[in-house]
Order: structure tokens, then sequence, then C-alpha cells
């Protein structure tokens, strides 16, 4: 071989060379021919959760401008970035559902165009996405849409295709940041298979958190993860909150609020962002692993800063810390306003449309003690649709007052905020008293005159039925505190049947009432309960307060 052909093999053998690390990954480490590779280095992780389709720093309800949405956090994440290369961007679940803006996208456009989430998490630069069980609430074929639109990968090791051991998603991602390799694995609620039921009934399975992180967890040590971010849409339990609180122990389902037993059970995992529990924290080091919540709807960002040391050809972890930021007096990213500007445009239109008049305010401030119009238009609403004697109704936010003049759709949409349908159910009379009892329990009692209540029970699991009246004492134990429960002029017997109106989480169990799980269904027509309300408003054009206000139940307190 001549010294001419000698030169050119070796330029071809060290271009052949450079091609290959030049594709290694998405984020390969640097050569550095003046030195050896660097031995320390700092990893940042950047978490979201429960955005629930806030982007602008609006909830579409009012005028006023918030500091919330993905918009002003992109801000904030870029700064992060600038201040170091070497991170990682990540969800713990519940982003395409909450706001009026995906709504609009998904029901009243039908999915048409991109997805204004999606669209925004592309321009943020997400790495992963956990899978929530509010991401399931427009169903499969939207969900599915969402992903194939999406440049990150959706995680969740515990979701499975009925009757198989074939994940839905892929449970975990293994992710080179320049040069550190991270393992970012999901986890879901077991709740999903109550709570959309419709959509996924004989086609997913969601089994328990830890069996599968048991199963997942070290197959992601084996494949070399130096650092492994767990993302449940599943929230700390323990001193943050109880284990189950959208259904009960005795629905069969594992609990949903376990990242306090993640942790303690997977020393292995570095960090943990959890979700679905709506909380904020920060700091929080359980087993040897640095725990953060991110707050909901964009308000806070959860970090994560992770000191690196490379030891026999590896990167090990030697220092973690976690914090949340919130993004005040920050400006919203423009990229991230522009890529949905048109489709926030028309959300604006629609939900400021009017559709009936009011000559009176209505409030719910007082809704978790007395009848309220509100939750009366409600209940006038199920019960004309499905034509039962009975209608079941929670007040979903004690904040919603609206003023004499226009009720527009964002009206409607703040006191009705879910993507629940309307079904009809068969009950006892004994059930009807369960079911009460069970809501009764949002009471904690009553104290210097002033009712108290249970931090155990949701808002909106508090549920008031209309077309029976009956007074509940908080005072008494509970399961005794349903007092009068009459139907029609007299007593309601155990042997009594009735046909009750319910929403289609409360009809899975969902909130711990497991007593209507197998209570046969006798409506069920896939209609959405926020879409009824619009449509009875709009037939009735002007509505008062005294039209819809009930005298069904109330409290009885002390004298």
């Amino acid at each position: 071989m001549t010294r001419r052909s000698l030169r050119l093999a070796v330029l071809g053998a060290l271009l052949l060379t450079w091609q290959g690390t030049a594709h290694a990954g998405p984020n390969p480490v640097p050569s550095s021919p003046r030195g050896p590779a660097p031995v320390e280095r700092e990893l940042l992780l950047m978490g979201t959760t429960d955005v629930h389709g806030h982007v602008y720093p609006t909830t579409y309800y009012s005028d006023r401008e918030e500091a919330l949405g993905l918009a002003r956090l992109a801000t904030l994440i870029d700064r992060l970035r600038r201040d170091n290369p070497t991170n990682l961007l990540v969800d713990s679940g519940d982003m395409l559902q909450g706001s009026p803006l995906p709504y609009v996208h998904a029901r009243v456009e039908q999915g048409k165009g991109p997805n204004p989430m999606i669209a925004s998490m592309n321009v943020m630069r997400y790495d992963a996405f956990g899978v929530g069980n509010h991401d399931f609430n427009f169903g499969l074929d939207h969900l599915a849409a969402a992903r194939r639109q999406a440049r990150f990968p959706f995680v969740s090791c515990n979701i499975f295709r009925a009757g198989t051991d074939v994940p839905a998603f892929k449970p975990y991602v293994m992710l080179d940041v320049q040069g550190v390799k991270v393992g970012v694995i999901g986890f879901s609620p077991p709740g999903i298979v109550l709570w959309d039921k419709n959509h996924v009934a004989g086609k997913l399975e969601v089994r328990d958190l830890l069996s599968c992180a048991r199963r997942f967890i070290p197959r992601m040590k084996r494949e070399g993860a130096d650092v492994i971010l767990a993302v449940p849409h599943s929230g700390l339990g323990g001193k943050f909150g109880p284990a189950y609180s959208g259904y009960s122990p005795s629905s069969g389902l594992p609990p949903e609020n376990v990242g306090i037993e993640l942790a303690k059970a997977f020393p292995q995992i570095d960090v943990l962002f959890a979700g679905h529990s709506h909380q904020e924290v920060s700091g929080e080091v359980i087993n040897g692993v640095a725990c953060a919540q991110a707050k909901l709807w964009g308000y806070r960002l959860a970090v994560a800063r992770l000191k690196l040391r490379r030891e026999r050809g590896r990167w090990k972890v030697v220092r973690k810390s976690t914090e949340t930021l919130g993004t005040e007096g920050l400006e919203p990213s423009k990229a991230v306003l522009q890529a949905i500007a048109p489709q926030h445009e028309r959300t604006l239109a629609y939900v400021h449309s009017p559709i009936a008049r009011t000559s009176a305010p209505w409030s719910a401030t007082e809704s978790l003690v007395r009848e309220t119009p509100l939750v009366g238009l409600v209940q006038a609403v199920q019960l004309e649709a499905t034509g039962a004697q009975l209608s079941s109704a929670a007040s979903f936010n004690t904040e919603v007052s609206w003023k004499p003049g226009p009720i527009t759709i964002a009206d409607v949409a703040a006191m009705y905020p879910y993507e629940n349908q309307l079904v009809s159910i068969q009950i006892t009379g004994k059930i009807l008293r369960s079911y009460l009892e069970h809501a009764a329990e949002f009471y904690q009692g009553v104290e210097n005159g002033r009712v108290t209540f249970n931090p155990a029970v949701r808002l909106y699991n508090y549920d008031m039925v209309a077309g029976v009246q009956y007074a509940v004492d908080p005072t008494r134990a509970v399961g005794d505190r349903v007092q009068n429960l009459m139907f029609q002029g007299r007593p309601v017997q155990d042997a009594d049947t009735f046909r009750m109106a319910v929403n289609s989480y409360r009809q899975g169990g969902g909130g711990g009432y497991d007593m209507l799980k197998g209570c046969p269904v006798v409506y069920d027509r896939q209609q959405s309960i926020r879409e009824l309300v619009i449509d009875y408003l709009q037939r009735k054009g002007q509505i008062e307060p005294e039209d819809v206000l009930r005298a069904d139940w109330g409290l009885a307190l002390p004298r």
C-alpha cells in the first residue's frame, strides 16, 4: 500500500468513527481533544404534571391573566436550560383534558387539526410523557392521535392490552442526555378502569403500580441506566394523603397514591416526580429517592438537580435535591403562544358566546351546607334527560358565581369542568341510604357552631340527591348521619326501588361509592352532562335561580 493510500484509508476510518459518534444518540458527549472526559457533571431534571389543558396564562373563565400554563413555564424552562445543557423535561400526566382549550379541539372541532397540548409540548421539547387518567377522557382514538403527533414518547408500565401481557405504551424509555443514560418510567392510576370504563372496558387493563415496578425497574438497571426518573401519575400517599381517594379498597383495585411506597420499595429510583393529587411537594427524600410534585395547571415546575461523578466508565449520582419553581413575573413564551394562537382564539370565541340570560346573581359559595340553584340546575337537567325519580350531583367549584346578564359557555364550564357522561341506574332504598351515608363522611363535625369538613374527602366526592328529602347531622357518628329520609311523603324502605341519574364517574364507583358498581344501568346515551346543561339553558333562553332551586336536603345542626 502506498503512503497516499495509507493516508486515505486512515482518513476514511476516522471519518467513519466520527459519523458513528455523531449519531450515537440525541445528545452525544462532545469529544475533547485537549484532555480527558469530565469526571463530574450536574444533571437537571424538570417536570410538570396535571396541567389539564392550560397553555395560555388564563383559565378561560375570566379575563384575568394568571401565573399558570405551559407558555409561562416555557420561559422558565428556557432559562434553566441555558444554565445547564444537560437536562431533561417530562410530564407526569393529565395534560390532554381540563380547560376549554382541549375540549374545543376534541368535542367542538372533533379532533381535527393539531392537538393544542401536543403542539405546545413539541415546541417546548418535552422528552417523555407519563400517561394520566384524564388523558383517556376523550377516548382511545383521541389519545392515539395525540400520541402520533407527539415528538416524544408516552410511557406507562402498568397499562396492558386486555387479556394479554402486552404493554399498551412504552413501559419506560432510555434517553441519552449529553452522555448520561437516563431511564424514564411511567405509571398510571388503576382507577382508569372505573373512571373511563366506557372507553377502556375490554380493551385495556391497568395493573398494580408496585408489581409492575418490580418487573421493569430491574430491567432498566440491567440496560445500563445511570439515572432512573419515575413519573407516576400517582400521589405520594402517606402523610400527603390517602392511598385511595378516587375509589375504595373494596373495589378490588390496587391503591392509586403510592409514591411513598414506590420510593420505599425501589431505592434504585433516583428522582420521583409525582402527580394526580394536585399537591405541591419539594425537598422530600424518601429512602434516598428525591421526590417532588409540581402542583397543577402549570403553576409550578418540579426541578431536581443531580451531581454525577464518573466512576469506572459509568455515571454515579453523588448528590441530589429537589424544589418547585413558579413563574411569577415571567412573560409567556411567544413561540408557545404562536404555536396554538388560532385554536386559542377559537376557544375564546366559543366560551364567551352567550347561551341564556338571568336577572339575578347565582352563587355556589354555600353549596356544601345548603341547597343552591347552581347544583339545582344540574339536577334539573339530569332529571329531565333521564326521566329518573332521583338525581345526584356535586358542587365541583364553590368559587363560581354568575352575575345578572348573559350566561356564557365559560360560566357553565367553570361550574362543571369535568368530562362526565350522564347515566341512570336502578337502586334500592338500602343502597340509597348507604350512598348518602358515604357522602355524609364529607363532614368532620361541628366546632363552635360551624361545620367542619373531612380533609380526606375531595370536594367533588360530596354528592347531594334530589327527589328525596333528608337531613344530614354531622355531629352523629359516621354511618348514622342521614336522618328522616323520605320519598313523596313517606319513609324510604330498604326494599324500595328508584331510578337515579348519576355521572359516569360515580356510576363506576368513583369516589369510593362502591355500592353503585353493580346497579343495573337503565339509561346511557353517552351524553356529556356539561353539553346537556348548555342545551338546557339555550332552550330556556331566560332562567332565574328560583326556577331550579330545590328544597330536598339540609344540615341538622344543634341550636
